[in-house]
């Protein structure tokens, strides 16, 4: 299984899902004029592998600095996979990393923590990401 590395640009989100380091994480800025574009390739990646991959836990992070509407989309649909994979005894547990003062991030991942059936953890950080 391969890993997924898309790295960012001003509108779209750095990808790692790297089943080999454990390390699956979304991070960066998340408003592409394409969002379908953007993120098919993450969900099938998703789709296909995350039920595949060993680790106990496995840790899911997001780490976005900002995600417009149709992001939001696409990031409900990648957890509503992870949610399956979840359900299918997979270990997994979702890291929601918010800046302290940015109430929109937060917001978002307790919306998804309440309508999601897997563990997300919400995390405060005081300094903005790198």
């Amino acid at each position: 299984m391969e890993a997924l590395i898309i790295e960012a640009t001003p509108k779209t989100p750095r990808v790692i899902l790297d089943p080999v380091e454990n390390h699956f994480e979304i991070s960066g800025m998340s408003l592409p004029e394409n969002v379908v574009k953007t993120y098919d390739p993450i969900i099938k990646w998703v789709d296909e592998n995350m039920g595949k991959v060993k680790g106990d836990p496995i840790v899911f992070k997001f780490k976005l600095d900002y995600l417009n509407s149709a992001s939001a989309k696409m990031i409900s649909v990648i957890l509503t996979k992870l949610e399956e994979d979840y359900k299918s005894d997979l270990p997994i547990e979702i890291e929601w990393y918010y800046n302290a003062d940015d109430d929109d991030i937060r917001s978002e991942g307790e919306i998804y923590s309440m309508l999601k059936k897997v563990p997300i953890k919400l995390i405060e950080v005081a300094n903005p990401f790198d």
